[in-house]
């Protein structure tokens, strides 16, 4: 977290805001935990479990929607899509 989501003054690492004096601890933990799902995806990605992937991201999204996040979790659901459909025996556009 760089900045403060009440003020949006530079926090430089802090857990309270220099100018608000916003206690910003938990807020700080859930960013990081939301971080480690999207890490978690991350590496299921690079196993090949796509299924696995989305869900974590959807998790992921529950706890802080970075747009970075949003991203990849649109085009790992797009990607299982296509997958499940193709599993499936559906015809693909191309």
């Amino acid at each position: 977290m760089d900045r403060c989501p009440l003020c949006r003054a530079a926090l430089n690492g802090a857990e309270t805001c220099r100018r608000c004096r916003a206690e910003l601890r938990m807020a700080q933990r859930v960013e990081r935990e939301g971080q480690a799902l999207v890490d978690a995806a991350m590496y299921c990605l690079s196993l090949d479990k796509a299924a696995t992937a989305e869900q974590l991201l959807r998790r992921a999204l529950v706890l802080h929607t970075a747009p970075e996040t949003l991203a990849l979790w649109q085009i790992v659901a797009a990607l299982s899509r296509r997958f499940d459909d193709t599993a499936s025996g559906e015809p693909q556009d191309a």
